[in-house]
């Protein structure tokens, strides 16, 4: 005999989840996953027809189901479903919970109830306290057993446990300890903390349920009420840190009116607050959302939860974002100079300049790529000059995260992508071909930004590369002694040999066909420290008087 059902390839146990580092498990997720659990058991006990009922006899987290998407960046990406039906007991709608006494002779779990333990009467109540001990173990991030074990309690139960932290007050400190050591929520975009009310609702429900007595527990009924108002309050959270007014962004844009460019994910706006932004300026760019355009919901949630979790001095600042209605917006400071590409023929920008721009970018690649102890890597995706956004003092900042990837793995393992995404030209060619992506890939897209800085126009406005990889088209003009032909001309006099070797030698390392030969952000952001510095040794030499420069050489 065979049963079959129904299967995700991103699915596990909520046990699983509760423990791994690989999910962003955040507390409105943990919300939410809690609130499917309870939902299906109010089906299982009131919704079925003809007034059946299902005790399910072992609500565990290892018989909670949870599918997510492959995108975990997305707000509604968890679902929960209770299985492990091989043990219930389906009711009629003659018989009452409250007769049915079972002779059980498994093994009592930490899930038990302990009135049921006693006297063998089964019943909704025995789900209640099962589904308590759940609540608790997805605020702890523990299971009930580890839980035991950290408060070297083993022969006790939890809900004494818990009982002994409500009445010493200490009840909040046994909270998951990821969601502590990132300021609680700063996994997702929306919040700079827990909401104080959704954590005590969510506490207060959960003791409910371990009550001892059966008749004290609340109703399934209420415990979705009170998950609900906790979802709730810690929804409005977000409203009161970085959630934008619809109004107030329609009113800064002038209703939308003052576009300034499209892209994959929709328009894109500018306008000015009315006050200054936390960045001290009135200016900002609004993007609003249009999934006809190719990009989505993921694609938002995704660059809001970088933006706000990565805050760098070389990644765009974000100020708000909107989700009231329909739209959604994102809100950031405003670049006044605009994106790179429309000043790589630019004479005003020298070479020095060229390669301060380089170190900001290559800086904030490090950054994100893990340059601080413990972060996890982000890979950028789209690395290309239009991403580049430039301030009034040439500052640069790396921008547009719609497409970037968080990741707990190595930087240097490859991640298995089911397609490769970027701008054409930009993209890694192994990436390309291979779909296993490292943060090598971004160094790739780095290198081709690196050599349209150097030779003053796009990728794709070179002319004469006649099949030729960008590494091997580079090589052969500098082999043959052509590199005239490809740096632009403006700069091609003030650039120092020394420089320019070193900065050749970058690019050669950022583009190498073997992901393993090329520089790490790290080293890049050392190698173009190293160029600049040569440019400013040959700059102070040529500004020295002649009989001074004589002395050098003697």
């Amino acid at each position: 005999m065979t049963l079959v059902f129904e299967h995700s390839f991103n699915q596990c146990e909520l046990y699983t989840m509760i423990y791994s580092s690989e999910f962003d498990f955040t507390w409105e997720k943990r919300l939410k996953v809690s609130l499917d659990i309870s939902h299906g058991l109010y089906y299982l006990h009131s919704g079925m027809k003809d007034q059946k009922k299902v005790m399910h006899r072992d609500i565990s987290p290892h018989n909670i189901k949870v599918v997510y998407e492959s995108n975990l960046l997305v707000a509604d990406s968890f679902k929960a479903y209770i299985a492990g039906f091989q043990n219930a007991v389906l009711l009629t709608e003659n018989q009452h919970d409250d007769a049915l006494q079972l002779d059980d002779t498994r093994k009592m779990t930490f899930y038990t109830d302990p009135e049921f333990a006693n006297n063998g009467k089964l019943n909704v109540e025995s789900n209640v306290f099962s589904l308590g001990v759940i609540l608790f173990e997805i605020f702890c991030g523990k299971s009930a057993e580890h839980i035991l074990i950290t408060e070297s309690l083993q022969n006790t139960r939890l809900e004494h446990v818990v009982a002994s932290w409500l009445k010493k007050g200490i009840i909040k400190n046994k909270m998951a300890s990821v969601l502590k050591n990132k300021n609680i929520e700063n996994a997702l975009f929306q919040y700079q903390g827990l909401n104080k009310d959704s954590l005590d609702t969510f506490i207060a429900i959960a003791c409910q349920c371990l009550l001892e007595l059966p008749n004290q527990r609340s109703t399934i009924k209420v415990i979705i009420q009170e998950l609900e108002k906790s979802l709730s309050f810690q929804k409005n959270h977000k409203i009161e840190t970085f959630g934008m007014p619809f109004e107030k962004i329609k009113l800064a844009t002038k209703n939308f009116s003052r576009v300034i460019g499209e892209g994959g994910f929709g328009s894109v706006y500018i306008g000015e607050l009315a006050q200054k932004h936390r960045y001290g300026h009135c200016a900002i760019v609004v993007k609003k959302l249009d999934t006809s355009h190719g990009q989505g919901h993921p694609q938002y949630y995704n660059e809001l939860q970088i933006l706000y979790k990565y805050e760098h001095e070389n990644v765009i600042g974000l100020i708000g974002y909107s989700d009231e209605t329909d739209e959604r917006l994102i809100v950031y400071e405003r670049a006044p100079k605009g994106s790179l590409d429309r000043y790589l023929n630019d004479v005003k920008l020298t070479w020095r300049k060229r390669l301060m721009i380089c170190i900001d970018i290559a800086s904030g690649l490090d950054f994100l790529h893990g340059g601080v102890e413990g972060q996890e890597v982000v890979i950028h995706r789209d690395i290309k000059t239009p991403n580049i956004l430039l301030f009034d003092d040439w500052k640069a900042k790396l921008g547009d995260f719609g497409l970037s990837l968080i990741s707990n793995i190595d930087k240097d393992t490859h991640y298995a992508i089911d397609r490769a995404c970027g701008t054409k030209g930009y993209v890694d060619p192994f990436y390309l071909k291979t779909y296993l992506l490292t943060t090598k890939s971004d160094i790739y897209s780095f290198g081709v930004v690196l050599f349209e800085i150097l030779c003053g126009k796009e990728i794709h406005k070179i002319p004469n590369r006649e099949g030729q990889s960008l590494l091997s088209f580079i090589k052969h003009k500098f082999e043959e002694g052509k590199q005239d032909e490809i740096v632009f001309r403006v700069i091609k006099e003030e650039i120092a040999p020394k420089s320019l070797t070193t900065f050749i030698d970058i690019v050669y390392m950022c583009l190498d066909d073997d992901t393993k030969k090329r520089l790490s952000s790290k080293e890049v952001l050392a190698q173009l420290k190293k160029a600049l510095q040569l440019q400013k040794e040959e700059e102070d030499i040529k500004a020295l008087p002649e009989d001074h420069k004589k002395k050098l050489v003697m």
